[in-house]
């Protein structure tokens, strides 16, 4: 009996001594960051889309701004939708400072802002991202409060994957956090560690929240610095899988070839929409083979979608494609675009502009976009009146010379 309360005791003990080294292994940055991250008040424009001469009330909104330099921050793209004003509150400072549009990239989902350096007591302690993936490591997130308290919170880094951004048509590399200890997607900042490795995006009811990863932040601002902003890549065609044996075989692809993804459909817009054809195989891009789902293997991410290879390069850069064309294998080289959503001919979005329209003889017209359809509900194969929704799912990257926009009768 003896032994055993021994055996327990010693066992209560190292498990206590083991939780105690975790706890004081467990890194917080809460001081260090109180020079760093700001507390950003906005407000935004509102738009009836279906009466669009109505105006609604400015909305107040909140987010998380992260200094990149003395006097600028960065936070995501989402929070300065239809912005009308901006100001920031910094630790230990009582006042709220003005805050102006640098650069918004709503492709990226990130936005530079720059403070007024007169209003600023001091300058900010620019944060610099690191671009590392400690998958399943603990991580925390750091924000500061509208009553200049600054707040952490913590959960694990699950995974990474290529999503829909909330604010684009495009697809993105995100890091996917899990056991969130709270909810965020306001652009508060995400650490491994000490070092900095992301900015939250979006959040859900089970805990997992969404963060653009450093890779991507460090490559805007790079971007920025270098003036005059493009932005980067977006895809400018559709695939579909290529399993089934005899669709290989119609395509007289040999059987040594079991990678390889079906050009399903080709835009007027975007990188490759001026080389690929419908019909072709994607083989490789940029030297990564692809399965027949689409996805190439990635030395640090692993399986990922094509996606990333194109926007993760910047516009004007050059992406080289292997191709199965005609029973043979073909390399092709494009330039990296991209293009607005204006540019679409049913527009993803018409952020920080009043919605066009036209009023004659009591009639409305305006012109036709992913928004508008939503005022039906945001299942759109379903709520939206199909002869709508069928211009935004087949032709909505599909403008010509002759129709760059779908107008309708609106009232």
């Amino acid at each position: 009996m003896r032994k055993q309360m021994v055996y327990m005791a010693a066992t209560f003990g190292a498990i206590f001594a083991s939780g105690l080294c975790a706890a004081e292994a467990r890194i917080d940055l809460t001081d260090e960051m109180k020079d760093s991250i700001v507390f950003l008040e906005t407000a935004a424009y509102g738009y009836n889309l279906s009466e669009p001469w109505k105006h609604r009330a400015l909305a107040q909104n909140w987010a998380c701004g992260c200094a990149v330099g003395e006097y600028e921050v960065i936070t995501t793209a989402e929070n300065v939708i239809n912005l009308a004003f901006a100001k920031a509150l910094r630790f230990g400072q009582n006042e709220f400072v003005g805050a102006e549009l640098v650069v918004v990239d709503y492709r990226s989902n990130l936005c530079l802002i720059r403070l007024d350096e007169n209003e600023l007591d001091k300058p900010l302690k620019p944060l610099k991202f690191v671009d590392q993936y400690p998958k399943g490591a603990e991580v925390d997130f750091y924000w500061l409060s509208a009553d200049s308290r600054l707040f952490n919170g913590r959960g694990h880094l699950d995974r990474a994957g290529i999503e829909r951004t909330r604010t684009s048509h495009g697809r993105r590399l995100r890091y996917v956090i899990s056991n969130a200890s709270q909810r965020t997607g306001k652009g508060e900042v995400y650490c491994a560690g000490k070092s900095p490795i992301g900015l939250a995006c979006w959040s859900s009811r089970d805990k997992e929240a969404g963060v653009i990863p450093a890779e991507t932040i460090n490559a805007f601002l790079k971007a920025v610095r270098r003036g005059d902003y493009q932005g980067f890549g977006e895809v400018g065609f559709a695939i579909s899988e290529l399993l089934d044996p005899t669709m290989r075989s119609f395509l007289e692809m040999p059987e040594s070839l079991g990678g390889g993804t079906y050009v399903a459909d080709v835009y007027n817009l975007g990188t490759g929409s001026d080389v690929l054809k419908k019909g072709d195989v994607l083989l490789r891009i940029d030297g990564h083979g692809l399965d027949p789902h689409g996805r190439f293997e990635h030395p640090r991410y692993k399986w990922l979608q094509f996606d990333h290879l194109i926007a993760g390069k910047a516009v004007g850069e050059r992406v080289v494609f292997d191709i199965w064309r005609d029973g043979g294998k073909k390399k092709i080289e494009a330039k990296v675009r991209n293009f607005h959503a204006s540019d679409m001919l049913v527009p993803f979005h018409e952020f920080d502009r009043q919605p066009e329209y036209v009023i004659s003889a009591g009639f409305v017209l305006q012109k036709l976009s992913r928004e508008y359809m939503k005022e039906f509900g945001d299942d759109l194969a379903g709520e939206a009146p199909s002869h709508l929704y069928h211009y935004y799912r087949d032709y909505a990257f599909k403008p010509t010379e002759e129709r760059r926009d779908v107008v309708i009768l609106s009232y």
